[in-house]
């Protein structure tokens, strides 16, 4: 309980250095403005793979403007982020709609984005009750999201196909 209090203390103290620099530094005005509530084509069912040196993770999206705009950018390479010993990050080169509910509540497995960073993250580990920063739910892993734990380096996010095999187009 002790090493929960200071490992939250701790990424409090974290997230609100990493905020306090961010307003402080320059902002890409040429970011897309992503508020949009128009139409768009859902995405839901849709599955993408986040391939790691030795892992592979099958992520299904749900219907959302945001994973329609992640779903829109693939695929994709990105760093990976350790993320206080629960979830793996990586920023993305464009913001994602931001319309969407957010939620702090979170299960091993499930993807999100984080419209600050803009970061997305999979949910390895429930050593916490909630996140500390808002998030919105892009999707959710039905197994092998613990396997990102160990992870590091790149990750490549792609489309599935209905076989369960990469899109030749991809």
């Amino acid at each position: 309980m002790c090493r929960k209090i200071v490992c939250s203390g701790l990424f409090l103290c974290i997230m609100g250095a990493l905020t306090a620099c961010r307003v402080g530094g320059q902002q890409n005005t040429e970011m897309p403005d992503t508020t949009e509530t128009g139409s768009y084509e859902s995405v839901a069912g849709t599955q993408i793979k986040m391939v790691a040196e030795n892992t592979e993770v099958v992520i299904t999206l749900n219907d959302s403007r945001a994973a329609a705009d992640l779903a829109a950018m693939l695929p994709l390479e990105l760093t990976l982020i350790e993320r206080n010993s629960f979830a793996k990050g990586m920023t993305l080169p464009e913001r994602l709609s931001s319309v969407e509910a957010t939620t702090r509540e979170y299960e091993i497995g499930d993807f999100g984005y984080w419209d600050a960073g803009p970061d997305l993250a999979i949910f390895y580990d429930d050593i916490y009750e909630q996140t500390i920063v808002e998030v919105i739910p892009l999707g959710h892993a039905e197994t092998g999201a613990e396997t990102m734990a160990n992870e590091s380096g790149t990750v490549r996010l792609e489309f599935v196909n209905e076989e369960g095999e990469q899109t030749e187009n991809e």
